[in-house]
């Protein structure tokens, strides 16, 4: 399909340079982790993008944002990639999943596997697809519970101040650099049903995909179908990754619905299927590519320019705290407050 549909071929590029930037950040922390645990100087800086991988942190630090606390020094770069993956979600539905996120190119490059080794993937029974797809709202609605509604904000700056929160990248990068068998077999399970079944993780289990996906129902950009013109062959409707009956709707509102216009791809009727904005202002497919990811850069580089994209965690801390990583100062009771604090100095701004 990308050699044949330019549109599907230029997205397809963006999820592929994201994924490598993502590796190439992640090979950069490992290197830095592992020089301060050897006690030597890491031959690299800490790469703040890093923090994407902190969503928890990044709820926290939203949720004090939007309270007037402003953006909290720690892990900003987390904030700004949550924020810039919101927005550009509520800009053109749900695109982050279809356009950014690495976990969902993965998730897409193994159905691809799975179809190439098996001429097809699988569906799974309708009830059972029903439940399963429940499960990553729960999760959703798990962490919205546990950093929105059941702390103070007063518990959120402590958790944010606290030094779990202050290594929780270190500690994010050793729970998948030794993982424990469980670790190991959920993920095999993950590998294994995204071969199977197309978007197992991001249809099922992903929370990030379905918060995106709440703020896409806001999106002004979504495909729209013109009735008048459709011939009802249904291309749309077997190529849309998250199963939607394209070919009856006139504008697809689905949470599901990550904007990654396969369906207008491969419509074979000129401007039949159309991402637009409110039933108006049609945008050319490639454009609204470009759109979504435009959106994301704003979000980041504003962030950058402000001032508020590297942490103020110096490299002389880093040095004392990650030696001693395994200690019970830097895990969790509950899985949100640590189990003991120590004091930490006086914010000093966002810089």
């Amino acid at each position: 399909m990308a050699r044949r549909y330019p549109v599907i071929r230029t997205r397809r590029y963006w999820q592929g340079a994201f994924f490598f930037w993502t590796l190439f950040i992640g090979t950069l922390f490992t290197l830095w982790v592992l020089a301060h645990m050897r006690g030597a100087t890491p031959p690299v800086n800490r790469p703040p993008g890093v923090e994407g991988f902190l969503p928890i942190s990044a709820l926290m630090s939203l949720r004090l944002w939007l309270s007037g606390g402003g953006v909290h020094p720690v892990h900003p770069a987390g904030l700004a990639i949550l924020l810039g993956a919101i927005l550009m979600s509520a800009v053109v539905a749900r695109s982050f999943c279809s356009h950014v996120c690495p976990v969902g190119a993965v998730s897409e490059w193994l159905g691809r596997l799975g179809r190439r080794l098996m001429g097809r993937t699988w569906e799974l029974p309708r009830f059972l697809d029903v439940i399963l797809r429940s499960v990553k709202w729960l999760l959703l609605a798990f962490f919205v519970w546990a950093t929105w509604v059941s702390m103070s904000l007063t518990q959120v700056r402590h958790f944010l101040d606290s030094p779990y929160n202050r290594v929780a990248d270190v500690k994010m990068l050793l729970f998948f650099a030794q993982p424990s068998r469980v670790t190991i077999a959920v993920l095999g399970v993950l590998v294994v049903g995204s071969v199977l079944v197309r978007d197992f993780w991001c249809r099922y289990f992903c929370p990030y995909g379905a918060l995106v996906g709440v703020f896409g129902l806001l999106a002004p950009f979504k495909i729209t179908r013109n009735p008048q013109t459709c011939t009802s062959c249904q291309l749309c409707t077997k190529v849309c990754p998250a199963r939607l009956p394209v070919h009856r709707l006139e504008r697809v509102r689905s949470l599901e619905c990550t904007g990654c216009q396969d369906c207008v791809a491969v419509c074979p009727v000129s401007h039949c299927l159309r991402l637009t904005a409110y039933s108006r202002f049609p945008l050319r497919p490639a454009h609204g590519v470009l759109l979504a990811v435009a959106v994301y850069f704003v979000v980041t580089v504003g962030f950058r320019v402000a001032g508020h994209w590297r942490g103020i965690v110096p490299e002389e801390e880093y040095a004392r705290r990650i030696p001693e990583i395994h200690s019970p100062l830097y895990t969790h009771v509950g899985g949100m407050a640590p189990v003991e604090s120590e004091p930490v100095p006086p914010l000093k701004g966002a810089h």
